[in-house]
Order: structure tokens, then sequence, then C-alpha cells
């Protein structure tokens, strides 16, 4: 029975962090406008520069279709763009464009600055306990 109780405080209090989370990082900006799967597709696709659709699908645990309607929108949008391979125009990379780097730079400064202020709330041996338990759970 502990361990019930135990779980079922962590449900609970995990919501509430995620709630005060959500609530301090001001999803209400236009930069957070764009659902979070959309933001972390553009960082990846930041961070490795010119990837494959299936890529993007393999790293968001999604089906390639679903990664293909994704990245479509932020075709649209102007955030990225595709480039033909000229041997095989089947091999399509996605990179970066200029508007989709401002924005990602943006919303990662805007973010960061906001967690800083979020984790202020706890000492500097609770933000290590805490970044290892985020680890450890991520894996």
């Amino acid at each position: 029975m502990k361990q019930e109780n135990t779980m079922g405080e962590i449900v609970h209090f995990f919501f509430g962090a995620f709630r005060a989370i959500k609530s301090q990082m001001g999803f209400a900006s236009p930069i957070f406008q764009l659902p979070l799967a959309q933001m972390e597709t553009l960082r990846f696709i930041g961070e490795k520069e010119k990837v494959q659709m299936k890529e993007v699908a393999d790293y968001l645990a999604i089906t390639p279709p679903s990664a293909t309607v994704m990245v479509n929108i932020l075709v649209d949008l102007g955030y990225v763009e595709r480039q033909v391979g000229r041997q095989d125009r089947r091999a399509v990379r996605l990179s970066l464009t200029k508007k989709g780097r401002q924005i990602l730079e943006k919303a990662v400064m805007q973010r960061c600055q906001r967690m800083k202020k979020l984790l202020s709330k706890l000492n500097q041996r609770e933000q290590v306990e805490l970044l290892s338990l985020l680890k450890k759970m991520s894996k």
C-alpha cells in the first residue's frame, strides 16, 4: 500500500510541476505557438544540419508519414527547407532556413531564461539531483 501512495504522490506532483513549468515558461508567447514536438524537430534538424525524414521520425519515435506531416508544416512556415539529392532524387535532406534558425535561437534563449527563474527555487544540490533524475528517466 505504501508503494501505491508513493506512486500516486509522484504522479500528482509530477503533473503539478509540469503545470508550474508550463505556466512559468509563458507558452502564450508567439514563439511557443509551435507545438513542443515541432520545436524539438527544429532543434534536432538544427543540431544535425542535413537530416533525412526517417531520422526525424526515429528521433521523435513517430512514423515517417507523421514526421512528413509535421515537417510539411515547418516548411510551409518557412522554418525548414528540403534539399533533393543530386544523384538520388529520393534522398531528401532537411535543414533549417535562416528564419528557422532565428526562431529556434530566440525560443531556446527565452526558455533558458524562464527555466533559470523557475529553477532558482531549488538550491544547487537540488538542481544537480534533479538533473541526475531527469537523465536517468530519459534513458
